[in-house]
């Protein structure tokens, strides 16, 4: 049944404008990378209305670390929040956006949270600002606009993807009654993830056209249980983070995070403690004496993360020859691999190749040199 909505003039004549199908798929998936404002925010969160930062249209997804693109999501965008939204779109002309469409966005999901990276997710994001003209930190700051710094947004981003705070999102002009009752289903059960549809209905005449969303799936049911399944943040220890490691099954990574949390402890060297509701971590760094934090690694659940986007304001790290010079010192340990094309970003390790009695020992020895690098520009500064 085709739908109708009436456009009252200023000379209080009625405009009729008639419910009109989208010709193809990909003009869906256009408006939608043009105007992310049909996503409705308000709609989503009616108290803090969701503001959309486009990250790539047709965002691969592999199946297995560092594994070829097997799919690829029609959207992807990030929320003010570091929410991942994936998007699929659909045409309800296309049989398929009932149960295959579902099967297939989960999987998308489960592999995307495993699997994606947040230095390529970074590069998507810029690359998509560089075909539109933009300059992504300006961009994003002007979306932002909670006071939040960009290495911190991106940090946020990444800790969503790892806990599996994403929203999957099925658009398209009609959602069937079946989609909706799964998606409904899937919304009150999973959590921290969110499920929702959204259905965007164009309307044309009088050589005029109108967009009208509705989003489906936020039921006072779902909200009420994912409140209550939210939980607090937890204030993590060193007992507890230990501990965790050790649950996990890695216990080779927990012995070697409680010997270099006592090693920062004997040196004077600070460990701050993250304070996630499900996954806890490590900041290692120093303390200046003006009581500024200089971090350098993150260590969470098997892997140590050295965090090139700190790293790169503090002198004389501020120079990429010497970011390189310092992954070429850690790459000397037996096993070590940070990449070496991410100077600027992150870059991952195992936790447990630093077990052995010497790979810690050279890695504690460039820690400390790292910090009298540091301190010595103080010093040249100040005099």
């Amino acid at each position: 049944m085709q739908g109708e909505i009436f456009l009252l003039q200023d000379d209080n004549s009625l405009l009729e404008m008639k419910e009109e199908k989208y010709v193809s798929e990909d003009l869906f998936q256009s408006l939608l990378e043009d105007y992310p404002k049909l996503i409705s925010g308000a709609q989503i969160n009616p108290n803090s209305p969701r503001r959309w930062i486009l990250i790539k249209r047709e965002m691969g997804i592999p199946d297995k670390d560092n594994g070829a693109i097997r799919w690829s999501i029609d959207h992807l965008f990030l929320d003010q929040e570091a929410v991942p939204t994936l998007v699929e779109v659909k045409r309800s002309t296309d049989t398929r956006a009932r149960r295959e469409v579902v099967a297939q966005m989960l999987d998308y999901a489960a592999n995307s949270i495993q699997f994606w990276k947040i230095d390529d997710i970074i590069e998507s994001y810029r690359n998509t600002c560089s075909e539109r003209s933009l300059d992504p930190d300006s961009y994003l700051e002007n979306i932002l606009k909670t006071g939040m710094s960009l290495n911190e947004y991106w940090d946020l981003v990444e800790a969503n993807l790892k806990q599996g705070k994403i929203r999957m999102l099925f658009v398209a002009d009609i959602i069937p009654p079946e989609l909706q009752r799964i998606v409904e289903f899937l919304n009150e059960q999973m959590n921290p993830a969110e499920v929702l549809a959204m259905e965007i209905k164009q309307y044309t005449g009088h050589n005029l056209k109108t967009m009208v969303s509705r989003v489906v799936g936020k039921t006072m049911k779902a909200s009420d249980i994912k409140a209550v399944r939210r939980g607090k943040p937890i204030e993590w220890d060193k007992e507890s983070v230990i501990d965790q490691i050790r649950e996990m099954d890695f216990e080779e990574a927990a012995e070697v995070a409680e010997r270099l949390i006592n090693w920062c402890d004997e040196k004077g060297y600070t460990v701050k403690y993250g304070n996630g509701p499900k996954i806890g971590y490590l900041n290692l760094g120093f303390t200046s004496e003006d009581g500024s934090f200089y971090k350098f690694f993150e260590v969470e659940t098997k892997y140590i993360r050295i965090v090139f986007n700190y790293i790169r304001n503090y002198p004389p790290f501020d120079n990429t020859e010497n970011r390189m010079d310092l992954i070429s010192r850690f790459n000397k340990i037996e096993g070590v691999s940070f990449k070496e094309d991410k100077p600027d970003t992150y870059s991952n390790s195992q936790l447990s190749l630093l077990s052995g009695e010497e790979n810690l020992k050279q890695f504690c020895q460039i820690y400390e040199w790292m910090v009298n690098q540091i301190e010595k520009n103080f010093s040249s500064i100040k005099k």
